[in-house]
């Protein structure tokens, strides 16, 4: 089985993703029960198109006499093939660049698998205590001159809303194109109030794994809807080094 996460986002929005993983029901009644409920609420399509760029596959669904285009975390998908998904977030006259075309409508999708998706607990894409993208151990990351390291922001949110600033970090994850801008999650090691993974908007491109130094405006109390929240954001932020 293959398991597909989206980032959005999507606003990366985009955020971090949960592989679905299917387990095996048993002959108990309240199993069955919950396997079954689980069916019903999710979608089954086909996949009749496939686009394919760096960051994301595109694909063209058939679900009933249905036909829609929806964005998912790069996978090699087939063409014919079935697959399953609960929910997505709709975007309308969305261009990727890559691909060079516009998508009156699509629907980015989290979690895509080309078996049933079971029933799990529903996690909330927030930057509020426990984030969604996991800490990555070993990092020790220093900031450059003039910067700060992420535990400061953290620890001092208000005091930095608004202001220019820069950090240095580990990129943990990257996603191209969602609302005309590239997101970016970075780690430098530190960590205050249960926080530690730093989430950024950026026209420019950053290599996963690479360290990277940023420079933007923090935003706090960021809310895009969808359950997508962000108690401290770097935006407009471009790399200096």
């Amino acid at each position: 089985m293959k398991s597909i996460n989206y980032l959005i986002i999507a606003m990366t929005l985009l955020v971090a993703c949960n592989n679905a993983t299917v387990k095996k029901t048993d002959n108990k009644p309240g199993a069955q029960s919950q396997a079954a409920a689980a069916a019903a609420d999710q979608h089954k399509v086909v996949a009749k198109d496939i686009l394919q760029t760096s960051g994301y596959t595109y694909l063209l669904l058939t679900e009933g006499d249905k036909e829609y285009w929806a964005a998912v975390s790069r996978f090699e998908a087939e063409k014919g093939k079935t697959y399953f998904y609960k929910s997505g977030m709709e975007m309308q006259n969305f261009k990727s660049k890559e691909l060079n075309r516009t998508f009156e409508s699509i629907q980015f999708i989290q979690d895509f698998s080309d078996q049933p998706i079971p029933e799990k607990k529903a996690v909330a894409l927030t930057t509020k205590g426990r984030q969604s993208m996991e800490k990555v151990e070993g990092i020790k990351v220093e900031p450059v001159s003039g910067g700060v390291k992420l535990s400061e922001i953290f620890a001092n949110k208000a005091n930095f809303a608004g202001k220019k600033v820069k950090v240095t970090g580990q990129v943990i994850k990257f996603s191209p194109e969602i609302m005309n801008k590239n997101w970016v999650h970075i780690q430098d090691g530190t960590e205050a109030n249960g926080s530690y993974d730093l989430t950024i908007t950026t026209l420019d491109t950053v290599e996963v794994g690479k360290v990277v130094t940023l420079e933007g405006v923090i935003a706090v109390d960021k809310d895009f809807g969808y359950g997508y929240k962000y108690d401290v954001l770097l935006e407009e932020a471009k790399v200096v080094k």
